[in-house]
């Protein structure tokens, strides 16, 4: 099988799955009971919390671990909104384009709350207006909440200019860097928001895993469910080998971006490169500010879901969008700005790489590619 779907998941990493081994076996202990075994494992905790916040150029008592991306984001909103108790009507500004764990929990506070929630729309290098955000402020805002890398198109929103912006007028930003950690230098940005939210499995580390930063100058209200677990933030007992893991992958990643990301961009060029003088009938949907790991295409004739099994017959693994949003029948929100029709949308497939992708590998897809056009179209003749 060749894997081209790392921005849905990636296989943890030999030392990530060390270290969780080691740890869920010999330090298993609950890290708040206060016995040495309790006290070992909120030793490694607490490393780890360090590990973490060293990497996004932190402070420790900044992050909260999580159950993953998608918990991070909705306690991340959750805690924001609490911190914001004081105003009588509350209202958010996120975007068209966020992943789907907060699009649609947006969706549902708008609809079953007093909360309004602003939905900014997108041009079509998938990139917000500044002018159109800094018009939707209003006086009750709480804070704003914007994705840097979209995990469909790739297409990376400009996180200083948003953050300069919304600190001019006072209001918190969240932004949800999943897929932009481990693949971007996202520490440069974090002074510029005061919330963002990681995962795990992207970064080749254990499922199930993810954190928040919450900026140190934030005045948080604890978790309605009395609690003493990561702050008071969050209930329930912490995964003391699954965050070990997590850093330890992250580490791993992060120490290599510069020439993962060297690689990725040699990938990227190639791949579509390739496309091209192949004569493969598959666009690339394409910016300027991209993380390289992700190329979005629309099929000049076929639908996405049947290509999917059409490349996953022959052995190689593509998905047709956000693995949270698979089986909504729905073409991704965020190519929406990108497309003419509906039906084009429909022939969206994304291809998603990783510093294990080889180029043999783009090769093999290449030359797959060019069989599965083929017959496809000697089937339409």
């Amino acid at each position: 099988m060749i894997y081209c779907d790392y921005a849905a998941t990636t296989p943890m990493s030999d030392i990530a799955l060390h270290v969780y081994q080691e740890v869920a076996k010999q330090h298993f202990g609950n890290a708040s009971s206060l016995h040495d075994a309790g006290g070992k494992a909120n030793d490694i905790l607490e490393n780890a919390r360090k590990v973490i916040a060293k990497l996004l150029n932190s402070e420790a008592k900044e992050i909260v671990f999580t159950s993953g991306g998608t918990e991070a984001n909705i306690l991340a909103v959750d805690t924001l909104l609490r911190a914001n108790r004081s105003k009588r009507s509350k209202h958010i500004i996120t975007t068209m384009v966020e992943h789907s764990s907060l699009y649609y929990y947006m969706k549902k506070l708008a609809q079953q709350t007093d909360i309004e929630v602003t939905f900014l729309s997108v041009n079509t290098s998938g990139q917000i207006s500044l002018s159109e955000l800094e018009k939707s402020i209003q006086p009750n805002t709480c804070f704003a909440s914007i994705q840097h890398v979209n995990g469909e198109t790739g297409f990376i929103q400009p996180i200083k200019q948003i953050g300069e912006l919304l600190h001019k007028y006072h209001i918190t930003f969240h932004s949800d860097m999943v897929q932009s950690f481990g693949k971007i230098a996202v520490e440069q940005l974090l002074p510029y928001v005061d919330c963002a939210t990681i995962s795990s499995h992207k970064v080749f580390g254990p499922k199930g895993i993810g954190a928040i930063y919450f900026s140190k100058n934030l005045s948080l209200a604890p978790h309605p469910v009395a609690t003493n677990h990561e702050h008071g933030l969050r209930p329930g007992t912490v995964n003391v080998p699954s965050i070990a893991a997590f850093a330890a992958a992250a580490l791993e990643t992060v120490n290599n971006i510069t020439n993962n990301h060297t690689h990725l961009l040699f990938l990227q060029k190639l791949f579509m490169q390739k496309l091209k003088s192949e004569g493969i009938p598959l666009q690339p949907i394409t910016s300027e500010n991209q993380c390289p790991s992700i190329i979005g295409c629309i099929s000049e004739h076929v639908y996405g879901d049947y290509l999917m099994l059409e490349y996953n017959r022959h052995g190689i693994a593509i998905s047709t969008g956000s693995a949270c949003s698979i089986g909504q029948s729905q073409v991704p929100k965020a190519i929406q700005p990108l497309i003419n029709t509906q039906e084009e949308g429909k022939r969206f497939v994304r291809f998603s790489f990783s510093h294990q992708t080889t180029k043999n590998e783009i090769e093999k897809i290449i030359a797959t590619s060019t069989i599965i056009f083929k017959r496809l179209k000697e089937e339409r003749q």
